[in-house]
This record gives structure tokens, C-alpha cells and sequence, in this order.
């Protein structure tokens, strides 16, 4: 085996790795997402009076909570890459968020749609910088 070969297996392993980190680190962001949503589906039913004109800036916050600790355990995973790591997270749950909200009839993409993907983009580029950053390594192999 020439070194060329050596290099290119350890190359496909990296991707390797960072493509597992990233589908980790998007199913903790659905996972999380779906918990903490149903919590505050909760809490609002539990309020007497319901401030409508809040809830999908809340909902946006709780998704932009979810990918941060999606995109902080999927950086942490590869120890490297954390911006392009978190914001692939981001861009991915988005994805998946857009097309779950495109389901419902009389759902369109508007104002809302640009602050859910600057908020996610955001919050998975912090939470991917901070996992690169942590000072103990996670080691998933």
C-alpha cells in the first residue's frame, strides 16, 4: 500500500465520522425538538389565556435550544470542523422542519421562515464552535 492509499483511507474515515456526528447530532435536534415542544404544548394548556402572537417565536427558540445541543454533541463527536458541523445540523433540521410545516394545508414560507433559519443557523454554528472547544472529548467510534 503506497501512501496515497494510506492517506485517502484516513481521509473516508474522517468522512466517515463526520457523517455520523452529524446524523447524531440531527436526531438528538428531532428528538429534543419533539420533547420540548410537547413541554410547552403542556404549559400553554395549562394557561388561562393563550398569547397567540408569542408562541411561534417561542417554538423557534426551542428549536434554535435543540439544534445548539445537536450540533454541540455532533462537534464534539469529530473534535473538528465545529462552524461546518453546526451549520450543517442546522440547514438539516430545517429541512426536515420546513417540510413537516409544508404538510399542513395553508402553510406557507414567509417571514417566519427566514427567522427560523437565520435563529437555527446561528444557534447550530455556536453550538458546533462550542463543542470543538470543550476541554473533554467525547469518543464514539
Amino acid at each position: 500500500m503506497y501512501r496515497g492509499d494510506f492517506f485517502m483511507s484516513g481521509m473516508m474515515n474522517d468522512q466517515k465520522r463526520m457523517w455520523k456526528a452529524v446524523l447524531i447530532g440531527t436526531i438528538t435536534s428531532v428528538i429534543l425538538t419533539v420533547l420540548l415542544t410537547c413541554v410547552f404544548a403542556f404549559v400553554v394548556k395549562l394557561m388561562p389565556v393563550v398569547p397567540y402572537g408569542i408562541i411561534d417565536y417561542v417554538l423557534i427558540g426551542l428549536e434554535g435550544l435543540s439544534v445548539l445541543i445537536g450540533a454541540y454533541i455532533a462537534s464534539s463527536i469529530t473534535k473538528s470542523k465545529g462552524l461546518m458541523i453546526g451549520a450543517i445540523c442546522a440547514i438539516t433540521m430545517f429541512v426536515i422542519l420546513t417540510i413537516c410545516g409544508m404538510s399542513i394545508p395553508n402553510n406557507d414560507i414567509g417571514v417566519l421562515t427566514v427567522i427560523r433559519v437565520t435563529a437555527l443557523l446561528v444557534c447550530g454554528v455556536i453550538g458546533g464552535i462550542a463543542g470543538v472547544n470543550r476541554k473533554e472529548k467525547v469518543h464514539i467510534k
